[in-house]
């Protein structure tokens, strides 16, 4: 079986390691992976200079969803995983400071009523609003997708919305939650209702169950003492000493269905090849438009995920910029601000900068306006001087890296479930066609592992007569 992966992020390179491993039901695959960009890794990137390790996209993973862990596992890694440093303490800016996350609060509900009762975050009327929730009846009806933001904010009023759902579930998708789909991001939200009527009773019971749990105790996050672009060498390394055929700097110009259900490929740089089978890891657009002559339904399905844009503006600081150490892991705004949220990546993970600087991350996704489309010379200061105001740093930046990702990040608004049913649908006619990774499934590092794997398996399918 020769298998052809169109693009070279972690999604198409963990689809080239599933195929060209095999399983039990068949060999392994002659796989090609071919990647428009001149470098793998999508947006994996870390850059590692004048002693600074720098992540121009994602900086970790989650490991209750494994999928992570077991490839990092297979390609020898393990011993490379770290956790955060120190004590996990999340905060919000929110009403002219930082305030740390009341213990026991989740995305958007609180595990514990008395942290919650005394927090500052909320107003005390907002408190009392959420309380409305306890008393109100079921809202959800069987088979309506709804926004999480609409749904929420019926139940538990628009200050749980504002100061938590909205920067903690909206940073990780990219979207307001009055866009994001309920049944896509948070499915466990309708099913709490359903069984508790109430949300707030739902999350309290959830509590007492996961307090004895490790994820209650411990941080869910990890990553690689190297950065996550680690990960993206060992694959690399790996699928090339399996004889997986890696092609940067060459895209896909045309791809045809054979008679037997696989693509005939003509290539960028003037080259073709036949194929038995057929993973799309080039995200929307450019699955999409590959798919628009043989599946044109699943095309125009899924050319209708909208795409948000994001910028990461990473800050090297003099530790003595700031009048006290700088110990705070980051924090999300829960306030309209320039920038959705922080991470100090130096406080947070151990090698990340010599010990006399401070290494910042700030997040400008496009949901914040004009901001974030604004050029290096208006952006770079509107983040600094919040970060100023925030910090109280006292000397300016020593260094400065601006990574843009326009219209990478696919958002789940709401009907995302139902347009995941019509790319299916439209290939079904191509079984040994699919689409993997964040455009459908899942944005975060483990989703894509797992799918891309996944839907390797399923373009290969078992060996003919096994």
């Amino acid at each position: 079986m020769r298998l052809l992966v169109v693009g070279g992020g972690i999604t198409g390179l963990a689809a080239a390691w599933e195929a060209v491993r095999g399983d039990g039901s068949r060999p392994p695959a002659e796989v090609v992976v071919v990647e428009a960009d001149a470098r793998l890794g999508g947006k994996l990137r870390t850059e590692t200079s004048d002693g600074l390790l720098v992540e121009h996209g994602p900086d970790s993973f989650v490991a209750y969803r494994p999928a992570a862990l077991t490839l990092i596992d297979e390609l020898g890694l393990s011993d490379q995983v770290i956790s955060i440093s120190g004590v996990r303490t999340v905060y919000l800016h929110a009403r002219g400071r930082l305030r740390p996350l009341p213990a026991g609060m989740g995305m958007v509900l609180p595990t514990r009523l008395w942290p919650f009762v005394t927090t500052g975050i909320l107003s005390p009327l907002d408190k009392l609003r959420a309380c409305l929730d306890l008393l109100l009846p079921r809202q959800l009806r069987d088979g309506d997708d709804v926004s999480i933001g609409g749904f929420l904010r019926s139940r538990l009023g628009s200050g749980i919305v504002q100061r938590f759902a909205d920067p903690m579930v909206g940073g990780i998708y990219g979207a307001g939650v009055d866009e994001l789909s309920l049944d896509a991001v948070l499915p466990s939200l309708r099913a709490d209702e359903a069984k508790h009527r109430s949300l707030m009773l739902a999350s309290l019971a959830n509590g007492r169950t996961a307090r004895g749990s490790a994820r209650g105790a411990n941080s869910p996050f990890r990553t690689l003492a190297g950065g996550l672009g680690s990960l993206v060498d060992a694959l690399a390394e790996h699928l090339t000493a399996a004889g997986v055929d890696l092609r940067t700097g060459v895209g896909v110009r045309s791809l045809r269905p054979t008679a037997g259900g696989g693509a005939d490929a003509g290539f960028t740089d003037g080259t073709t090849g036949s194929f038995d089978a057929v993973v799309l890891a080039a995200g929307v657009t450019g699955s999409a438009e590959l798919l628009a002559d043989a599946a044109p339904a699943a095309a125009a399905a899924l050319g209708r995920v909208p795409l948000a844009s994001s910028t990461v503006v990473t800050l090297a600081y003099p530790a003595d910029a700031f009048a006290a150490p700088v110990t705070t892991h980051g924090w999300l705004e829960a306030e309209p601000a320039p920038i959705s949220g922080v991470t100090v990546s130096s406080a947070k993970w151990a090698g990340r900068a010599p010990s006399d600087v401070v290494l910042i991350r700030a997040f400008v996704p496009g949901r914040l306006g004009a901001i974030a489309a604004a050029p290096d010379a208006e952006l770079v200061p509107a983040v600094t001087g919040h970060i100023r105001r925030v910090l109280g740093a006292r000397r300016p930046h020593s260094s400065v890296r601006v990574a843009r990702w326009p219209g990478m990040m696919p958002k789940y608004t709401v009907g995302h479930l139902s347009r995941v049913a019509e790319v299916e649908a439209g290939l079904a006619h191509l079984p040994s066609w699919r689409v993997a990774g964040s455009p459908l499934r899942g944005v975060g590092v483990p989703d894509c592992v797992a799918d891309g794997r996944r839907q390797a398996a399923l373009a290969l399918g078992p060996t003919p007569g096994s």
